[in-house]
């Protein structure tokens, strides 16, 4: 077993994680917010997918994002660019609905890129820092540990906030 193998292994399991708790949500569940400064499943779920995906393409390979290239910013009426990093409460609460399918699939379009970017990487690609204008410094590995680090993160804030309404493991 490899780095990439390891990277795999805990992307999909992170994945899964938020799949299943996904798993039977309304759309009421999914836009719950425990206050007015927290943020809602809904936007939890398209951070998620939107950060692999500009860490992945932006960053590792310099180019457009499966968001821009296949027109998901177009389906769901939002933003070309960014992710939800910075965004405010209003922003948040006022964050657009959607179609969990349709989200799911750009979502697993995102993280089929990734796959298959990981299985291309070597070792040595791993010391690489493609961006050096923007994240001096920051390396291949650096990016691949962030992402696994954000997906766990996110993924347990989705599982929280299912909980919160509905109690352990319903």
């Amino acid at each position: 077993m490899d780095f990439g193998d390891i990277a795999r292994l805990a992307l999909e399991e992170a994945r899964d994680g938020v799949l299943s708790a996904l798993d039977g949500l309304t759309a009421e569940e999914r836009r719950f917010q425990p206050g007015p400064e927290s943020h809602h499943i809904d936007f939890v779920l398209w951070h998620i997918a939107r950060v692999e995906d500009n860490w992945i393409h932006a960053f590792a390979l310099q180019a457009d994002s499966v968001w821009e290239r296949e027109g998901w910013q177009f389906r769901f009426g939002m933003p070309a660019k960014g992710g939800g990093t910075g965004y405010t409460p209003d922003q948040v609460a006022g964050f657009p609905e959607f179609d969990l399918y349709e989200m799911l699939a750009y979502y697993t379009a995102v993280r089929e890129s990734t796959l298959r970017y990981i299985d291309g990487l070597a070792q040595d690609d791993l010391d690489s820092m493609p961006d050096i204008q923007r994240r001096p410094d920051y390396t291949i590995a650096d990016m691949l540990g962030h992402l696994i680090v954000e997906q766990s993160q996110h993924m347990g804030q989705i599982a929280y906030l299912r909980g919160m309404q509905r109690g352990m493991n319903k």
